[in-house]
C-alpha cells in the first residue's frame, strides 16, 4: 500500500510539472502501442488498479539493422508499419521472460496464401541482416555419482519452486535434467504448400452457322469492337448447361495454390454464387483476367474464385465472336464512344445477322452484317462518324442484305381510320448558282469557320437579286411577327428544313444536322443563310412554311486560297474543332474582313476556292503571314 501511495505522489508531481509547461506532450498508449500528442490538460493520474499493459511489446529475433546501426532506418520502419499494422500474423515466442520486448518470430500470409517470415522478408529487401549466433558446444551428460545430484538438492528444489510460482509453466521437464542442461522446445516445423502444377485445355470452339441470315442474341461487346452473340439453338443449350452445372457441383472444391501458366479452360464462380465456364487470359498478381466462354464477357476477378477444371467438356462454346464486315473504325481502333453506341443498341437484344464470310480458324470472328429493324449497324456507325466504309472492298456495295425469314403469324391489319402525317414533308433547300471561274465580285462575310474557310454573301448585281433578298427578309419578318402560330417541330430528318431561333430572339431558316444529346434533347442545326451553327432544344425549333423553300440559300461556303495554317505547333489557344489554327489568327482574320472585300474565283472543283482582296487591292491574309500566324500556300 505504501508503494502505491508513493507512486501516486510521483505521478502527481510529474503532472504538476507538465501543467506548468502548458504544451502538448507525446504519450504512448499502453494498450495499443501507438504514440500520440495530447495536451497536458487531458492527462490524469492512473489508478493503481489499471497499472499495466494489454499490448505485448515484441522485437523480431535473429536480425539486426543494416549499416552497423543500432536503430532501424525510416525506410524499414515504414515498410514494417505498412505490412503489419492491422494484419493477422502467426507469432512464435523464442524465449519467455519477464523483460520486454520479447524476441519473437512473425509469419504473415502473402497474396498466394503462403506464410513467409517477416524477418526473412526484411533481409531479402536489404533492410536487415541476419544475426550471427555462435555455435553451442555439445553438452555432455553428467556422470552418476554417489554425491547428491542437483536435482535432489533441497536448495535447488526450493529455487525451482519459487521460480515456478512467479512464471506461468509452459511445459514440464523430467527431474533428471538440471537448468544447465535444459533445452527449450521449438515449434513444430510448418509445411508450406508448393504450387500444384496443373494443365487444362481450351473448351471446344463454337459451332459456326452457314452463310446467310439468322437471328442472334448479343450478350457482350468487347473493347476491341468484337461482338459476342448466341444463336437461338445456343440459347436453349445455355439453359440446359446452367442447370446441369449447378446440379453437378454442389460444394466448393478445396482451394490450393496452382501454377496458372499452363491453365487455359477453367471454372469460375460468379458473384451470384453460380458456376460458369471460363478461359484464363492473363494473370494479374492476386487477380486473373478471365472470359466467360458462353457469354463473351471479360472480367478481372480474385484468383480464389477460379478453379483449374473444365465443366461439361463435351459442350462447345455457346458464344461466337463476330466482326462487322466492310467498315474500318476511325483511327484504326474502336473508340470508347463507338463501343458504347454498339453496346447501347445491341446488348440483350435479338437482332438479324447476315453471315458474309466464315473464318479460317474456328475460334476466329465471323465477318457479319447486323440489321436493327431493317437498318444496317455498319451504316449507323458510319453516320455517327465512328467508322468509315472500307473502299477496298467493292463487294460491300453489291452486298444485298437478305431479309429475315417471314413470320408464321398472320396479321390482319386494317388501315381504315389512319391519319396521314400531321407535319408536311418538305423538300430540300435550293442551292445558289456558283460564280464562274475568274469572275470578280463584291462579297460580305457572314461567318468564319477558320481563317481560310468561311461563309459569305455574294454582292454581285444580278437581275432581281436585291429584290429576292428583300422578299426573303420581308417574309421572315412577317413570320416572326406571328411565330407562335407555327407548330413546333415533331419530325427530325437529317438535312430537313426548319425555322430555328437565333441569339437575337428571331427565327431564321436552318437545316437539321444531328442530335447532340438525348437527355435533355438537343439538336444541332445550321443557319443556311448565314453559315453559323448552334445546338438548340426542340422548343426553339418550328415547322417552316413551304413558301420559304423557293428562296435560294444566301450563304456560300468558300475556301480562301493563298495561305494555310502554320506548320510550327502553336503554343497559344487553338480552335477546338481545328487545332491547326490559333484563336488569335481567327480573331485577327475577323477584323481584316470588316471592310469592303472583293473575291476572285480561283476554282470551282472540288470546292469553291477564292482569293479575297481588301479595298486597296491587296490580299487580306498578308497581315496574318507577316505576323507569323499563317504561312503562304
Amino acid at each position: 500500500m505504501g508503494k502505491t501511495a508513493a507512486w501516486t505522489d510521483v505521478q502527481k508531481t510529474y503532472i504538476d510539472t507538465l501543467l506548468r509547461e502548458n504544451r502538448p506532450q507525446k504519450v504512448r498508449r499502453c494498450d495499443h502501442g501507438n504514440t500520440v500528442k495530447i495536451h497536458v490538460s487531458n492527462l490524469h493520474p492512473l489508478p493503481s488498479s489499471l497499472v499495466g499493459s494489454l499490448a505485448l511489446e515484441c522485437t523480431l529475433n535473429d536480425i539486426r539493422p543494416t549499416g552497423g546501426r543500432s536503430t532501424w532506418t525510416d525506410t524499414a520502419c515504414d515498410l514494417i508499419s505498412y505490412y503489419l499494422t492491422g494484419a493477422s500474423a502467426l507469432m512464435t515466442i523464442k524465449e519467455a521472460t519477464d523483460e520486454q520486448p520479447l524476441p519473437v518470430v512473425l509469419f504473415c500470409s502473402n497474396r498466394v496464401g503462403e506464410f513467409i517470415s517477416i524477418a526473412d522478408f526484411l533481409v531479402n529487401e536489404g533492410l536487415a541482416l541476419k544475426e550471427r549466433t555462435p555455435r553451442v558446444p555439445a553438452v555432455q551428460k553428467p556422470k552418476q555419482t554417489d554425491a547428491q545430484t542437483p536435482a535432489n538438492d533441497p536448495e535447488n528444489c526450493k529455487k525451482e519452486e519459487s521460480n515456478s510460482s512467479l512464471s506461468v509453466p509452459l511445459f514440464s521437464c523430467p527431474p533428471s535434467f538440471s537448468k544447465s542442461t535444459f533445452i527449450p522446445l521449438k515449434p513444430l516445423p510448418r509445411s508450406i504448400l508448393t504450387p500444384e502444377k496443373v494443365k487444362t485445355a481450351k473448351y471446344h470452339p463454337p459451332e459456326l452457322p452457314g452463310l446467310g441470315h439468322i437471328l442472334i442474341t448479343v450478350s457482350a461487346v468487347g473493347d476491341d469492337g468484337v461482338i459476342y452473340a448466341r444463336t437461338q439453338n445456343a440459347e436453349y443449350q445455355l439453359e440446359q448447361l446452367g442447370e446441369g452445372i449447378q446440379k453437378t457441383i454442389k460444394t466448393l472444391p478445396r482451394q490450393k495454390p496452382y501454377t496458372w501458366k499452363s491453365v487455359q479452360g477453367c471454372a469460375v464462380i460468379g458473384s451470384d454464387m453460380l458456376w460458369y465456364r471460363g478461359q484464363l487470359l492473363e494473370l494479374l498478381g492476386g487477380h486473373v483476367k478471365v472470359q466467360y466462354v458462353d457469354y463473351g464477357l471479360v472480367e478481372n476477378i480474385p484468383v480464389v474464385h477460379v478453379y483449374p477444371m473444365l465443366l461439361c467438356v463435351e459442350v462447345p462454346q455457346l458464344c461466337m465472336p463476330c466482326q462487322l464486315f466492310g467498315i474500318n473504325p476511325v483511327g484504326g481502333k474502336w473508340q470508347r464512344d463507338g463501343v458504347a453506341l454498339m453496346r447501347e443498341v445491341l446488348l440483350n437484344r435479338s437482332v438479324g445477322l447476315q453471315v458474309v464470310e466464315l473464318p479460317a480458324d474456328p475460334r476466329g470472328p465471323l465477318k457479319v452484317e447486323i440489321l436493327l429493324d431493317g437498318m444496317s449497324l455498319s451504316r449507323i456507325l458510319c453516320h455517327h462518324e465512328h467508322a468509315s466504309i472500307d473502299g477496298t472492298l467493292s463487294i460491300l456495295q453489291d452486298l444485298k442484305m437478305m431479309p429475315p425469314a417471314p413470320l408464321l403469324d398472320v396479321w390482319d391489319i386494317s388501315t381504315e381510320g389512319l391519319k396521314g402525317p400531321e407535319e408536311p414533308v418538305l423538300g430540300s433547300f435550293v442551292n445558289p448558282n456558283l460564280p464562274l471561274e475568274g469572275e470578280q465580285f463584291g462579297v460580305r462575310v457572314t461567318h468564319l469557320w477558320t481563317p481560310n474557310e468561311l461563309f459569305l454573301w455574294s454582292l454581285k448585281k444580278q437581275p432581281d437579286s436585291e429584290m429576292t433578298r428583300e422578299t426573303l427578309t420581308e417574309a421572315l419578318t412577317k413570320i416572326n411577327a406571328n411565330i407562335t402560330s407555327l407548330p413546333r417541330l415533331t419530325s427530325f430528318p437529317y438535312g430537313g428544313p426548319c425555322l430555328a431561333e437565333y441569339s437575337d430572339g428571331k427565327y431564321y431558316r436552318a437545316r437539321l444536322m444531328k442530335f447532340t444529346s438525348i437527355e435533355p434533347l438537343m439538336i444541332f442545326v445550321q443557319h443556311v443563310d448565314f453559315g453559323s451553327d448552334d445546338s438548340l432544344p426542340a422548343s426553339k425549333l418550328r415547322q417552316m412554311p413551304a413558301e420559304l423553300l423557293r428562296f435560294t440559300i444566301q450563304a456560300i461556303k468558300v475556301k480562301v486560297a493563298g495561305f494555310k495554317a502554320p506548320s510550327v505547333e502553336c503554343s497559344e489557344d487553338v480552335l477546338p474543332y481545328c487545332p491547326a489554327w490559333s484563336v488569335k489568327a481567327a480573331m485577327e482574320m475577323t477584323d481584316l474582313l470588316h471592310n469592303n472585300i472583293t473575291a476572285t474565283v480561283v476554282s470551282r472543283e472540288p470546292e469553291l476556292t477564292v482569293k479575297l482582296y481588301n479595298e486597296d487591292g491587296e490580299l487580306v491574309h498578308l497581315p496574318l503571314v507577316n505576323s507569323g500566324l499563317a504561312e503562304l500556300d
